[in-house]
């Protein structure tokens, strides 16, 4: 039942009373055995201590960027934070010192009685350790202003504790509400529409040093048991955890965990009651629905195979570490993990990648291999018949001239096991130059000249035939010009060649053209960089099959010489269409938060941008990808 303002005033003050108890126990004692999803910094301060020290969090402090920096925070604190806060009655600001061990968000399975479609309920927690006073205040402020507003809420207990849920009608979390720079001539809803939305319950309170915000008593009561160290097993008992925690997770500032397994689980279970039950009239989950099917696309792809996913990071005076791990045994490794499984081989920078190359990455995929893997897993998708369709299309190619040519063959028998790309700097420092980089990718062949008549026959068919060649150095270049670009002129289309047993392709005759030199020995090669040996130690070396490498002093200085001098709108920044819910005087309002003319000269702030390594590996417990940023040489102390 809903209080009345008079009754729940007077009980405001007392309602988030500390009760007495000893530390609050850290997330994985926490939160129960069957959370999906924990994304923590267990230690607050430890958190920021790691962010306030990472280089883009120390550009951000920099005298140079204050200019962009408060324009930015007083367009965004007017136009998002204020309005939010009157809204739902709450400072933030009330709040910003008092995290001091862990902030934690969390998906916990519920079977609620009052909505039993809800499966999952997301909960917030942050301790405030000494800090309780001050929260218990804050709190208490809360119901004040919804008291004050006579807006609904109630009071309640769970397990011994006192809890509020605030109902929050969905109009003020709406955009024309929480943005209402952006929304000048949204509409309003009318009272018809306003009855049939159901409010949104937020029920907050504390316990210890513990605040506590989820969207369901009962994931509060699941946390509040764990908490007063109750019979329910913690996460840290949960076997997919247990592994990932003691193998990556254990010293992060930061991590996110994923039981994958559960939470694919819970999501493609039919709607039903707490008992399991099929809601009456849910559709049937095995029930065909053409070639999407989430339980088909599962099964065909393996990814219900996978037990877990966690993202970690990591820190020293060397540099920053960040690691993806998806766990799966290894006879149970999905389809889609075994198209893309790199051997683990050389993936250094082969001698013809330049030195001047800002992006780079070399994958020893043995492509014949995978193509099989990927036309089986498309069958079971979208069966035989889809792709016969796709198979007589390759059959049919070529056959024009030679009735005995197989495509499919010729393809499949002349790919190789090493995949390599590389990327320049743009040449001007257009809008248009910096969506459209020059880059060169290569696929190794047994017999390259092979593969690129193949490739020729391949790309006549959407290309309608429209592909010229010439001679270069003794190569010959192919390029397909898409109709209406032109008769195939170097300058358009997609080039290829054959070439140092690789075939190149390009969207850039010039890069094409210099790869084909690159064997003259003259090439300054990026393997030559010393940092780069150092960095890929720190990523597991260069030989588990997939190695890449990114400049971002040099990728970022176009970047920031384009926003600076050119009005773009956030779409031509995005490189994507916006949602239609934001037109031209919202697009307008958000180009005056981020106002780029204010930024600095690249040159100034260019000691905070240095370069990244990234390596991909398969282990029997599953797959990992490593990324390393190095401290910047000028930030080294």
């Amino acid at each position: 039942m809903t209080l009345s303002p008079r009754f729940l005033w007077p009980l405001a003050l007392a309602a988030f009373g500390l009760r007495a108890g000893g530390a609050v126990p850290p997330p994985e004692k926490l939160l129960p055995k069957d959370t999906v999803l924990v994304a923590t910094a267990p230690d607050w301060e430890k958190a920021v201590r790691f962010w306030s020290s990472a280089p883009y969090a120390r550009l951000w402090e920099d005298p140079a960027l204050k200019p962009f920096k408060d324009k930015f925070i007083d367009k965004f604190t007017t136009g998002v934070i204020k309005p939010l806060e009157q809204n739902l009655g709450i400072k933030f600001s009330d709040y910003g010192g008092l995290a001091q061990g862990q902030m934690t968000y969390a998906l916990v399975p519920i079977n609620s009685k009052s909505n039993p479609d809800k499966r999952m309920s997301i909960i917030l927690l942050m301790d405030t350790k000494d800090h309780g006073g001050q929260l218990k205040s804050n709190l208490a402020q809360v119901i004040k202003k919804w008291v004050d507003a006579g807006k609904a809420m109630k009071g309640e207990k769970i397990r011994e504790t006192d809890f509020t849920t605030l109902m929050v009608s969905p109009e003020d979390l709406t955009l024309k509400k929480v943005f209402p720079s952006l929304s000048p001539g949204a509409p309003a809803a009318d009272a018809t529409d306003k009855a049939a939305v159901k409010n949104i319950e937020i029920t907050l309170g504390q316990s210890d040093s513990l605040l506590l915000v989820a969207d369901s008593t009962e994931a509060i009561d699941k946390v509040l048991s764990r908490q007063a160290d109750g019979m329910a097993p913690p996460l840290e008992d949960a076997p997919a955890f247990q592994a990932d925690y003691r193998a990556r997770l254990r010293e992060s500032p930061f991590y996110l965990w994923v039981n994958t397994k559960a939470l694919i689980d819970t999501l493609t279970k039919p709607p039903g009651g707490a008992d399991g039950t099929k809601t009456p009239g849910a559709a049937d989950e095995d029930a065909p629905s053409g070639p999407f099917n989430m339980k088909k696309i599962l099964a065909a792809t393996g990814l219900a195979s996978l037990n877990s996913a966690s993202l970690s990071y990591q820190s020293s005076p060397e540099g920053a570490s960040t690691q993806l791990f998806l766990a799966v045994e290894q006879e149970k490794r999905p389809a889609l993990l075994k198209i893309f499984a790199a051997e683990a081989k050389d993936s250094s920078p082969p001698a013809f990648v330049p030195a001047d190359a800002v992006k780079f990455f070399r994958w020893r995929l043995n492509m014949a291999r995978s193509w099989k893997e990927l036309e089986t897993m498309m069958t079971d998708v979208l069966g035989v018949q889809a792709m016969a369709g796709v198979n007589t299309m390759l059959q049919m190619a070529g056959k024009d001239k030679d009735e005995h040519y197989d495509l499919k063959s010729e393809l499949l028998n002349n790919l190789g096991d090493d995949m390599v790309s590389y990327g320049k700097a743009p040449k001007a420092n257009t809008l248009a130059d910096l969506k459209s980089p020059p880059s060169i990718f290569l696929l190794a062949s047994p017999n390259a000249e092979k593969l690129a008549a193949a490739v020729k026959v391949l790309l006549s068919i959407p290309f309608q035939g429209a592909i010229k060649d010439r001679e270069f150095l003794g190569r010959k270049i192919y390029t397909a010009t898409p109709p209406g670009m032109g008769n195939g002129a170097a300058s358009s289309g997609v080039h290829f060649s054959a070439s140092g047993g690789y075939l190149a392709i390009s969207g850039d005759a010039s890069l094409l053209e210099e790869y084909l030199r690159s064997s003259d020995g003259t090439t300054k090669a990026l393997a030559a960089m010393p940092a780069l040996a150092d960095a890929a130690q720190k990523v597991g070396g260069i030989g588990t099959g997939l190695f890449g490498y990114e400049n971002e002093n040099q990728s970022m200085r176009p970047v920031f010489d384009v926003i600076r001098k050119q009005s773009l709108s956030l779409q031509d920044l995005l490189g994507v269409p916006l949602p239609p819910s934001l037109g031209g005087e919202q697009v307008e309002s958000l180009r005056q938060w981020a106002d780029f003319s204010l930024l600095p000269s690249f040159d100034i702030i260019s000691k905070y941008f240095y370069f990244s390594v990234y390596s991909g590996s398969f282990s029997p417990e599953g797959f990992a990808l490593k990324v390393f940023m190095p401290t910047p040489p000028q930030l080294r102390q």
